[in-house]
């Protein structure tokens, strides 16, 4: 039976009355492990060697301060997922908190320190680090055995098999990942979190709910649900579909969308839902490229293609374009250069196209930017 982890605080502070007296309160009371330390010069060497699961920083201190040894925490990689809990005697300004944030702090508490509120935070920050790094073992996890089976699939090259690893690798995460995200609800109910404690608890449900979208791409590829095909009205589709995406969080408030629609489109067969996430994708990837400013122009219009009536989505971007070595790739099954993501979306978007009986192209636009240019018919079969 595995022994329940103790949890390691490492207190930081120049004075060292503070520190005996802090010490021993969570000694005591926690049976934490404590490591002190009176020159914050030390904090790095010691955070890497004795791997604490929360520090805590006091602010002020000759030689170097908390805020500038938090930055460096946060700059290690194998430091970053450590709670930093700043304490400080003064400046608790609106301007010092936002700084407190920006160099990395996860929370902060006012000298002198109710030790009730001290235990209390250091308690909340523990917490949250479990589930974080519970979420990244999952994530890790994940990605090893996708990496594991991808191996395996170079021998057979098989779409077949892809689709029989994801599935079997997706229903293997989500059972626990589903114990994250009720843990996460259950101290989000029972815990009275504010102003930082609630935005890092935001955090662990965001990412749980990041990991879940994931699962569901990787089920969604391996397993599609059956296609539904009615007639229905296209500019009202892509007008929905531009409305959400205006109101998502990576639409900056720059970002401008150009609609063309070409008057008198005809009806069109198709999945409504299945169109609608291919126009949603790609759109999504043009605000990724655009960034927090830019342009995106959706252009649609009727084409006859192989003697077949059908109509053109165009979506357009003003961003850096596609590496010309990517572009060959870019429909290809976990395909991608994204730091998130599971690399499944455009081939989805490719899938779903070609389910229509339809086609989907990409090419770099002479102003720099992506288009990718879908073709449907206006009727199947």
């Amino acid at each position: 039976m595995q022994s329940k982890h103790t949890p390691t605080v490492l207190l930081v502070d120049d004075n060292k009355e503070f520190l005996d007296v802090t010490e021993k309160i969570l000694r005591e009371i926690t049976g934490y492990n404590v490591l002190t330390l009176a020159d914050g010069r030390e904090t790095i060497q010691v955070a890497t060697t004795q791997k604490p699961d929360v520090i805590v920083l006091d602010v002020y201190m000759p030689g170097r301060d908390g805020p500038d040894i938090c930055r460096q925490l946060k700059g290690t990689q194998e430091l970053d997922n450590i709670p930093v809990l700043l304490l400080t005697g003064g400046g608790n300004d609106a301007q010092f908190r936002a700084r407190c944030l920006e160099d990395g702090a996860d929370d902060f508490l006012m000298k002198p320190a109710d030790s009730d509120e001290l235990i209390a935070r250091v308690n909340v920050l523990l917490r949250i680090k479990a589930l974080q790094d519970e979420l990244r073992r999952e994530r890790d996890e994940l990605e090893e055995k996708v990496q594991a089976r991808a191996r395996e699939l170079e021998k057979t090259e098989t779409l077949a098999a892809i689709g029989k690893m994801v599935a079997g690798v997706a229903h293997e995460i989500r059972n626990p990942l589903g114990a994250i995200s009720n843990s996460a609800a259950v101290l989000s109910r029972d815990l009275i979190l504010e102003g930082e404690d609630h935005k890092l608890m935001d955090i662990i449900v965001q990412e749980s709910n990041r990991l879940r979208d994931t699962i569901t791409d990787f089920l969604t590829f391996a397993h599609p649900p059956p296609y539904n095909f009615t007639l229905v009205n296209l500019r009202e589709l892509v007008e929905d579909v531009i409305l959400l995406a205006g109101q998502d969080t990576l639409c900056g408030d720059e970002v401008v969308f150009q609609a063309d629609i070409e008057d008198y489109l005809p009806e069109i067969e198709i999945d409504r839902d299945r169109i609608h996430q291919v126009l949603w994708n790609l759109i999504r990837n043009a605000l990724e490229a655009t960034g927090e400013r830019g342009e995106i122009a959706i252009r649609v219009f009727t084409q006859l293609l192989n003697r077949k009536n059908g109509v053109v989505i165009q979506i357009v971007d003003d961003g850096s374009g596609i590496p010309d070595e990517d572009v060959e790739h870019i429909f290809a099954p976990f395909f991608t250069r994204k730091a998130k993501g599971s690399g499944l979306g455009l081939s989805m978007v490719q899938s779903a196209v070609k389910a229509h009986c339809g086609t989907v192209r990409v090419q770099n636009d002479d102003t720099g930017g992506a288009v990718f240019k879908v073709w449907l018919p206006v009727r199947q079969g």
